[in-house]
Order: C-alpha cells, then structure tokens, then sequence
C-alpha cells in the first residue's frame, strides 16, 4: 500500500465517521441547542483527528526524508572516495 493509498484511506475513514456522526446527532430526538453543541463537539473532535494524523504523518515523512538524505549523503562520500582512489591509482 503507497503513502498516498494510506493517506486517502485515513481521511476517508475520518470523513466517513464524521458524516455518520452528523447524520446520527441530526436523527436524534433532542432539543435544537443541544443538537448544536454536540454537532460542534464532534466537528471539534473531527478536527483534532485529522490534525493528529496530519502531525504523526509529518513526522514519519520527516524521517523518511531524514533517511533519504544520509543515504545521498553516504552515496555522495563513497563516490568521492572512488574518485579519490580512482584518480590516484
């Protein structure tokens, strides 16, 4: 599964409970002020869902491009030690 495909379920999965919370406090029998703050307490949960998926995202691409670097960076050093080697010999 590639990071997009990961990414596109995770905000599918969040978006589809969101609706299905909002649809399920919207057919519920309860008073218009108290339907508000619970459509709100939910967008707010919502909300913090998706930025925590959006910071453990951040870090693990962090890594990856952490990763990625030392890797070129090693690669860089090796071949300007064959350089070097090359070049003397």
């Amino acid at each position: 599964m590639t990071r997009e495909t990961k990414v596109g379920t995770i905000l599918s999965f969040v978006l589809g409970a969101a609706a299905g919370a909002v649809t399920a406090l919207l057919l519920a029998p309860k008073s218009g002020a108290q339907l508000r703050g619970e459509i709100a307490e939910g967008v707010d949960d919502s909300v913090n869902q998706v930025r925590s998926s959006a910071k453990d995202l951040k870090h693990r691409a962090q890594k990856i491009v952490n990763s990625a670097k030392a890797r070129v960076e090693d690669a860089v050093d090796a071949g300007q030690v064959a350089y070097d080697h090359a070049k003397n010999a």
